[in-house]
């Protein structure tokens, strides 16, 4: 009886469940955004903001979008690796795992203040020169054999796929670039717009016809489309590879200094590609995600493309994991043994890591997360509030090498560090919500530090946002060239500045 009273009961479940199905999929209907409702000024709105995919609104020519197919997930594991060799090249190395959770690390601490000892640089090299017009530092990084290839190999994709004769030149790639730095500047929503009547802009419309520009940009190729591909190569960037080298190969050739930053910068892209990210708090946090090392200035000497959880992991630094494996692979070609100052953020920061770059000749600061204070004890966030905004603790390994700092700002910080802790205590000015005034707090001297010289890579991402030169495409390679033409732009301008200014010429001379 309890049987059959029990089996009625779950009939009566499947039945309320079948009777509502239909009323489920009629609501998530009813809250989906539909998009053919949204007016032109809504349109208009999200181009502006950048806040619609690539392929939504692209200007690709019909005819030009049939590229062969790019798996969509933006989650697929691969490796990329440099040998520990100089080189300029970036080889893709086979599929590392993120490492597993080996035995924490832990070390001793006491509570004392920092001592400074041998951290002063030793390394003080001539890095300007008599400054030259800044064509020719462009001309560095995209040379006359570059734009060679890209004609040559956008020619051959047009004869592969089309059986027409494109017939571009190296001088009309080169046409085709100055248009995308011109477009950077003056930004119009639609490309189009430059050469319709009413928004014509000469410089463009008769360096180039409309058709020609979009035929160009549709076939533009800087490798062989159908060379046999390696089998074993898990190079996600493989169509792009030799820009990337030789923008990164004239980055290599650029004398460091003695600060430098590393961090992430994303190339924008809301299409599909394999190695496609989201990084939260980036100004544009979805695309392709791109490690690098910059001097304190913004100009940049080397960078990584991210294509996945293996990348930059080699098995002699596996143990640090993805952050601290890809500074090891960033500081290769820094001068070792030099006292050089490295900083980054908790993505990339471990104390493990600290030590290991003090072991090489490398210092470092970085802000570091709560969990990864290899067995440090500082105060709690409780008692941290308790003494209020400028608080401060401070821990220092019982030899000596490495301080962990702890501050109180709006909420807390941590910090760790190979050259500074507390040290010489400074002022920071901050919003008093209760004296409704500005007023100053302490501040420890390695955060004064860390705020003066972190900013490298996001002065280099902030010109680079000032001109884009980037328009609405749905292919990737177009997205990752105009790119790294901008990149390649914006740090031969800050070539040209660093000359200019050691030769003293003023602001309206350069």
């Amino acid at each position: 009886m309890w049987r059959t009273s029990a089996a009625k009961k779950r009939s009566l479940q499947l039945y309320l469940e079948y009777k509502q199905a239909p009323d489920r999929v009629q609501d998530h209907a009813s809250r989906r955004q539909k998009v053919d409702d949204e007016t032109a000024e809504d349109v208009l709105n999200k181009i502006a903001n950048g806040d619609v995919s690539d392929g939504d609104f692209s200007d690709d020519e019909k005819e030009e979008e049939n590229e062969e197919n790019i798996p969509a997930n933006g989650q697929v594991s691969a490796s990329m690796s440099s040998s520990a060799q100089p080189s300029t090249s970036q080889t893709p190395v086979t599929n590392l795992k993120e490492p597993a959770a080996s035995k924490k690390f832990e070390i001793k601490w006491t509570k004392k203040e920092f001592a400074l000892r041998d951290v002063e640089c030793d390394y003080n090299p001539e890095t300007a020169s008599a400054p030259e017009q800044p064509l020719v530092y462009f001309s560095k990084y995209f040379t006359d054999d570059l734009f060679q290839d890209f004609a040559e190999f956008t020619n051959r994709y047009v004869l592969q796929r089309d059986g027409t004769v494109l017939a571009t030149t190296k001088e009309e790639i080169k046409v085709f670039f100055g248009i995308l730095m011109l477009m950077g500047v003056l930004k119009y929503p639609c490309v189009r717009m430059y050469w319709q009547a009413a928004t014509r802009i000469p410089a463009i419309a008769d360096a180039m016809g409309v058709k020609r520009f979009f035929k160009i940009r549709g076939a533009l190729h800087i490798t062989d489309a159908n060379a046999e591909r390696d089998p074993n190569s898990l190079d996600k960037f493989l169509k792009v590879r030799p820009l990337l080298e030789a923008v990164r190969g004239r980055c290599l050739q650029l004398v460091p200094l003695e600060k430098n930053s590393i961090d992430e910068q994303m190339v924008p892209f809301t299409g599909r590609i394999a190695a496609k990210q989201f990084v939260k708090g980036k100004p544009n946090p979805e695309g392709v995600k791109v490690f690098v090392r910059c001097s304190f200035d913004g100009l940049a000497h080397d960078f990584e493309l991210y294509q996945g959880k293996g990348t930059g992991v080699s098995k002699e630094h596996s143990h640090f994991g993805l952050g601290g494996s890809v500074v090891m692979r960033l500081v290769e070609q820094l001068p070792k043994a030099q006292n050089i100052k490295c900083y980054m953020d908790n993505y990339f920061t471990s104390v493990k890591l600290l030590l290991e770059l003090k072991e090489i000749g490398i210092l470092a600061s970085g802000t570091i997360r709560g969990n990864h204070l290899a067995g440090c004890v500082l105060k709690t966030d409780k008692e941290m509030r308790k003494e209020g905004r400028g608080g401060y603790d401070e821990r220092v390994s019982v030899d000596g090498d490495v301080a962990l700092v702890r501050w109180q700002d709006n909420g807390v910080v941590n910090m760790a560090s190979t050259h500074l802790g507390v040290g010489k205590v400074g002022a920071v000015r901050r919003w008093s919500e209760a004296s409704k005034a500005h007023v100053d707090i302490e501040c420890p001297e390695v955060i004064l530090d860390y705020n003066k010289y972190m900013g490298g890579v996001d002065k280099l991402d902030f010109i680079m946002s000032l001109y884009p030169m980037r328009t609405g495409t749905s292919k990737w390679p177009v997205r990752v060239i105009s790119h790294f033409a901008s990149f390649a732009l914006c740090n031969s301008w800050l070539e040209y500045i660093r000359d200019a200014n050691a030769e003293g010429l003023l602001k309206k001379t350069q």
